[in-house]
């Protein structure tokens, strides 16, 4: 668990995803003139940019993808990728939300398939959840998933893709902080690639796209960070309150919004956006910190203890 401390993997992680998103943010924008590039080209830049963080941590998408990891970098970011770019060819926004609430629908299922939360493992009707409560449990991340990108997708048609973005970057950075201090140090490392590559692609965009503030598109953003609160909650040891705040506090941008907060100058709305967000998100990273202190204290104290993190984690451990 100290390997929670190391800063080199970490900054090389943020870099290498920063610099990839803001490469391809960049040619996608010179050789992209038409709309829906213009609008799917902010989920490749940070595709690529999660994909060159991770192969960063010698974390590759590969095959048979056994564990949670590889499974989101195999089959989740192509998927989110391939839907994302198939959206922004639509003319249609109904059918468009067709198409991202089946993505939503399935991000979970993904994560978890195989592991001893869907699958008999260890012998008949050992999985620990029944098949009603898997039914409960996944339509619930679903929904929730579904909520959320809905949500900061009209906060983006009312402020600017990069005003969302930059909040999606806090959030990421701090799931990624209590993903770590949960155990699964591999796990974070994939949030800090997200959010390195949200913050290149955001600062790249002010160069290449300022005259389509709203276009972009957020589904990379969102599946990334629900996906790795998932990996932390059901391989790590982050709590479920935890959880749950990591993924709604960024509905609370929308707080000044609303009046009388809402007549603002855009520059204090925007500085309040942020902290709005920010504050919950700190309190969520010193819960986690203390409870990581306290769990590495029972450790010292009783060197045989396994922490809940030790156990499986979709079939690989936490290398």
């Amino acid at each position: 668990m100290e390997r929670v401390l190391d800063i080199v993997p970490a900054a090389k992680v943020v870099l290498v995803a920063a610099l990839i998103a803001a490469a391809v943010m960049w040619l996608a924008a010179r050789r992209a003139p038409r709309a829906w590039r213009r609008v799917a080209c902010w989920s490749w830049a940070t595709g690529a940019g999660v994909l060159a963080a991770s192969g960063a941590t010698d974390q590759w998408p590969h095959w048979p993808a056994l564990e949670d990891r590889a499974r989101f970098l195999t089959l989740l970011v192509p998927l989110a990728l391939v839907g994302e770019t198939l959206v922004a060819t639509m003319r249609s926004g109904s059918l468009a939300w067709i198409v991202r609430l089946g993505l939503a629908t399935i991000v979970a299922p993904i994560l978890l398939h195989n592991t001893v939360y869907l699958a008999d493992l260890s012998g008949p009707d050992s999985a620990e959840w029944s098949p009603t409560q898997a039914a409960i449990v996944l339509c619930g991340l679903a929904a929730l998933l579904t909520l959320v990108w809905g949500t900061m997708s009209r906060l983006q048609a009312r402020t600017s893709t990069s005003a969302v973005l930059w909040v999606l970057v806090l959030d990421a950075l701090a799931t990624a902080a209590a993903v770590m201090l949960s155990g699964y140090y591999r796990g974070g490392l994939l949030g800090l690639g997200l959010a390195g590559a949200l913050a290149g692609a955001t600062l790249a965009s002010y160069a290449t796209q300022p005259q389509w503030p709203t276009s972009g598109s957020l589904g990379m953003a969102v599946i990334g960070i629900f996906s790795v609160v998932v990996m932390g909650r059901f391989f790590g040891t982050l709590p479920t309150s935890l959880a749950a705040c990591l993924l709604v506090a960024p509905l609370l941008a929308w707080i000044v919004e609303l009046p009388p907060l809402g007549r603002l100058a855009p520059i204090w709305r925007g500085a309040g956006r942020l902290i709005c967000v920010a504050a919950p998100l700190m309190a969520v990273v010193i819960v986690a910190q203390r409870e990581f202190a306290a769990a590495s204290k029972a450790r010292s104290t009783s060197p045989g203890l396994r922490s809940p993190a030790e156990r499986w984690r979709g079939g690989m451990p936490d290398g």
